[in-house]
């Protein structure tokens, strides 16, 4: 069965779900090509409602390279957990393979740095990143007491480095 939403509250849903299903902040672009990978919503009535959820403060964005990513607020994921059943499920599901298919483009896009090196006899410095071409995106070092721990550091790192991105990025704005 076809969907086409015109509704403004059910389209608000899906643009909410699109953003908290990336599991990290996401680009305007890739809301609007999952959207038209499953085209359940026009272009003009995504822009007007992704506005609305802004105003309404159910999302934040911080601009990067001309492009705004999104994410949502603590009001946004709470609605989103309320009413999130008013999307079918046909269209969660058929919105959560266009939502990998860009996450693999994402991560083919992305480059993963999880580096360590001995610094002396007791310390080891970790060096983890992730770069989009020649922009850093995320860039944190650490201190850690042997090479066992360093070597774990960074293949948990490499192993999801978004899902740790997020976690690093929520507890940073935790009471912001």
């Amino acid at each position: 069965m076809d969907y086409c939403f015109d509704d403004k509250i059910d389209v608000k849903l899906i643009t909410l779900f699109i953003i908290d299903s990336f599991k990290m902040p996401v680009p305007n672009s890739f809301i609007v090509d999952t959207l038209m990978l499953q085209p359940f919503v026009n272009y003009f009535d995504l822009e007007e409602q992704l506005a609305g959820l802004l105003e309404e403060e159910f999302v934040t964005y911080y601009v990067q390279d001309n492009d705004r990513f999104y994410s949502l607020t603590k009001k946004g994921s709470e609605a989103l957990e309320f009413f999130h059943m008013r999307i079918p499920k046909t269209v969660r599901e058929r919105l959560l393979r266009s939502i990998k298919l860009k996450i693999k483009e994402l991560k083919n896009a992305l480059s993963i740095k999880a580096d360590y090196e001995k610094i002396n006899d007791i310390e080891y410095k970790v060096s983890l990143g992730i770069s989009e071409g020649n922009y850093e995106m995320f860039s944190v070092s650490l201190s850690v007491g042997d090479e066992i721990m360093a070597k774990k550091m960074c293949a948990s790192f490499k192993n999801d480095p978004q899902a740790l991105y997020c976690e690093f990025l929520s507890a940073l704005t935790k009471n912001i």
